[in-house]
């Protein structure tokens, strides 16, 4: 009797375990489990825990990073045999980009993809993929990122933040649009009023470039580009078409000056929390669904750009790149100085 009563405390106190940790076990197996170890003859069952694991964005629903998570939700359940459970909320539900980030932080939450640079509050090294023109070309990105510099950046990250990348999204890129004229070289950036949401690092690299940045908040931003109080401004394909920013800014130029990095951030606690085989698991989904994700947002943007053109007229013009990149050398050296990046940053444009 002794043995059975042992037994049957020792399963319940890892269940309530496992509860303090960042997984929570679902109320049905912490039961089950219990139920298992009343045997008769106290010999215990094996019986496998749920753990419910939640995970957030700020994107409407039928964006890219949702599809993705959908998979990446069956792929986490298959790959652990039922025992991870992950919910999805999508919309902002849960709070806006940097709520979510600081909700993963504290350990409210498990799970957000978001802009990294919405968390520079907690280390400055969150603004490494605000640097316009960090990558040549998705090539480069995407080496850079699954290769040792964007492993070596994750344990930065985790080591000052508590905060674990388990994968980086992202992959649309930044372009510039104008009201007047194209601009097909640095010389037509000169004096240009490009609106730009707050950012030092970024009205750094422009005014390098020799625009005038003007912090304009995004849903005023069609107003200024119509008003004349921007000349142009700069984003994401699918954010061009969604605002309708190509009515009063039809020129379009392929500056790709950003190939945007989106991680997924997990609560670092949370994740060494898990067994080892779910830890596996979890990384397996996740690596398996950032081919997907990556997929789906270059064809979403793909779409976004075709469609202005071919639809609202948009005309489309290339730039020299390297020139700018040039001249903005300065503000890399800085930043990588400030933010002790500056190996980071060479073995990403080596990549």
């Amino acid at each position: 009797m002794k043995k059975r009563n042992f037994v049957i405390i020792l399963t319940i106190v890892a269940a309530l375990g496992l509860v303090a940790c960042g997984g929570k076990v679902s109320e049905t197996a912490s039961n089950d489990t219990v139920k298992a170890a009343d045997q008769v003859g106290g010999k215990t069952e094996t019986t496998s825990e749920t753990v419910t694991l939640k995970i957030g964005n700020a994107m409407a629903g039928d964006h890219p990073w949702n599809a993705a998570t959908e998979e990446f939700i069956e792929k986490a359940k298959e790959y652990s045999n039922g025992q991870l459970v992950i919910e999805n909320y999508s919309d902002a539900t849960l709070g806006t980009e940097a709520e979510l980030l600081e909700q993963v932080k504290t350990g409210t939450l498990d799970m957000c993809i978001v802009d990294p640079s919405v968390g520079t509050t907690y280390s400055k090294k969150l603004q490494l993929f605000a640097l316009p023109f960090l990558f040549a070309d998705k090539t480069q990105w995407e080496k850079a990122l699954d290769g040792q510099p964007g492993q070596d950046y994750a344990r930065m990250i985790e080591d000052e933040t508590g905060i674990k990348i388990m994968a980086y999204w992202g992959g649309s890129t930044r372009n510039v649009i104008s009201v007047k004229a194209p601009i097909t070289d640095i010389a037509g950036l000169k004096g240009f009023k490009l609106r730009l949401a707050a950012s030092e690092l970024k009205f750094k690299v422009w005014e390098a470039a020799g625009c005038l940045p003007v912090e304009v908040a995004f849903g005023e931003t069609y107003s200024a580009l119509s008003s004349g109080l921007c000349d142009g401004m700069e984003n994401e394909m699918p954010s061009i078409l969604s605002a309708k920013f190509y009515e009063v800014a039809p020129y379009l130029t392929k500056t790709e000056h950003e190939i945007t990095v989106r991680p997924v951030f997990m609560n670092a606690d949370t994740f060494h929390s898990l067994s080892p085989e779910l830890q596996e698991a979890i990384t397996k989904a996740m690596q398996e669904t950032t081919v997907v994700a990556r997929d789906l947002e270059t064809e979403y943007g793909k779409k976004a750009e075709d469609t202005m053109v071919n639809d609202f007229g948009m005309q489309e013009f290339d730039i020299d790149k390297q020139v700018i990149i040039d001249a903005v050398k300065s503000v890399f050296d800085e930043f990588g100085n400030e933010t002790g990046l500056s190996d980071i940053i060479n073995m990403i444009q080596k990549s």
